[in-house]
């Protein structure tokens, strides 16, 4: 990639559109237009956009014991109204809920693809 391509997809990484991204770059939006059909272009913002995605969620990950102890908390307050500590306490389940599919469905996966791996050697 050129110069000009990485400044391009570096914006692409922060800009809310693609003609935002072009501008930042200093780029036409044509010229914009023709790198994303580059497949090697493409391929490196797709690396770029899992590397951000990855590193929020690692950030995320960290913060999922403080925020479930302050959702607890919430929920265990005499003091906090009903309502509050019945949307707590659907935080807490949905959170829970959703971790526990998430769990399940890396898990299959996981088998398949060790499945899929000994067919392979066969």
């Amino acid at each position: 990639m050129n110069q000009k391509q990485t400044v391009f997809l570096q914006a692409l990484l922060t800009e809310s559109t693609i003609t935002k991204a072009a501008a930042k770059a200093g780029l036409a939006r044509s010229t914009a237009y023709r790198y994303l059909k580059d497949d090697e272009f493409r391929a490196e913002l797709r690396k770029k956009q899992d590397e951000c995605i990855s590193s929020t969620v690692r950030y995320l990950q960290g913060k999922l014991a403080m925020c479930s102890e302050r959702l607890a908390d919430i929920a265990a307050d005499p003091e906090t109204p009903a309502q509050v500590a019945i949307n707590a306490c659907n935080a807490i389940f949905t959170s829970c809920r959703t971790m526990t599919e998430t769990e399940e469905i890396v898990n299959r996966l996981q088998h398949i693809e060790e499945a899929m791996k000994e067919n392979e050697w066969r």
